[in-house]
């Protein structure tokens, strides 16, 4: 009888469960519907081709507008958004729920070019790159193997060392240097640029919003997998997971200096004056002085502010 009892509570846990899982789609799909009905009326006029993509546009965009909005709340316990309830929700998979499956190869020739620095455009070195990148074509070998294998026969007589000498990133290589010890910190490089790509790029696909990714590194052949189930903007996100990182430069300015604040309210206070604010002639401008070096003219149309730390 003990057994049976136990066995019972269980069956009855399990069923909660599935039950509590099953809960969460309710409010998504409430919201799913919303955005169905919304890309319909943004597509209303349009037919073919042209409807399916403004349709498949505008959903996503609608879906992307939701994500952090708080679609379930429980009184005194918690609040949930978009994006928590899908990501407790059950994990259909590829097979069921379909999606997109990548495999994305860091490109590691680039990196070696940057190691070699002065001596990146080596007859023997170029070569090698070259013999190494159609060998990855045929061959489950790691990109920095086969182009230590392509250099050796390119170039029998010749020490790695010679080529990698003079890198401002690899330390500690001269021309005693062996080639095994060239080879081991290439690596090295390798796995760390590697590595690095992979954290970047499973933080974008948290961005992205996809629900219960996989995203693995096979580190023998530097290849990174992306599932991604129940996206559907396959082009989408293609380009957020390939596209480069910017890294941009900006002048700033704290309040405290050259007398920003004070600048900027005297602006304020002249501006207000204007019945126009959407057109501020030069003169205009030319009235408030100290802003004028940290102001820019856009044109005749208005004025852009700089960014203020």
């Amino acid at each position: 009888m003990q057994g049976k009892g136990l066995i019972k509570l269980i069956l009855v846990l399990l069923l909660l469960v599935c039950l509590f899982s099953v809960f969460y789609f309710i409010p998504t799909g409430r919201v799913e519907r919303d955005a169905d009905n919304y890309a319909q009326e943004m597509s209303a006029n349009l037919t073919g081709a042209d409807k399916a993509a403004v349709e498949k546009d505008a959903r996503a965009k609608y879906l992307d507008s939701m994500s952090s909005e708080t679609i379930l709340s429980i009184p005194l316990i918690a609040k949930y958004t978009y994006n928590d309830l899908k990501s407790q929700q059950l994990a259909l998979g590829l097979d069921l729920k379909g999606g997109m499956s990548s495999v994305l190869e860091v490109d590691l020739q680039e990196l070696l070019v940057a190691l070699a620095g002065r001596n990146a455009k080596d007859v023997d070195f170029v070569a090698a790159l070259e013999a190494a990148k159609t060998a990855q074509l045929t061959e489950q070998s790691d990109y920095v193997s086969l182009f230590v294998r392509e250099f050796r026969k390119i170039a029998p007589n010749r020490k790695l060392a010679t080529i990698f000498q003079q890198s401002e990133t690899l330390e500690d290589i001269n021309l005693d240097t062996s080639d095994g010890e060239v080879e081991k910190k290439l690596r090295e490089k390798a796995d760390q640029t590697v590595d690095l790509t992979y954290k970047m790029l499973k933080e974008r696909i948290d961005r992205l919003g996809v629900v219960q990714p996989n995203v693995s590194l096979d580190e023998n052949r530097d290849l990174i997998l992306v599932e991604m189930p129940g996206i559907d903007n396959p082009q989408r996100a293609r380009q957020y997971l390939s596209q480069s990182a910017k890294l941009e430069f900006w002048e700033t300015y704290r309040f405290t200096d050259n007398g920003v604040l004070a600048s900027l309210q005297e602006a304020d206070r002249r501006l207000k004056g204007v019945s126009d604010t959407t057109a501020v002639d030069s003169a205009s401008l030319n009235a408030v002085g100290p802003l004028l070096s940290v102001l820019q003219l856009n044109g005749q149309n208005g004025v852009q502010y700089p960014k203020l730390l």
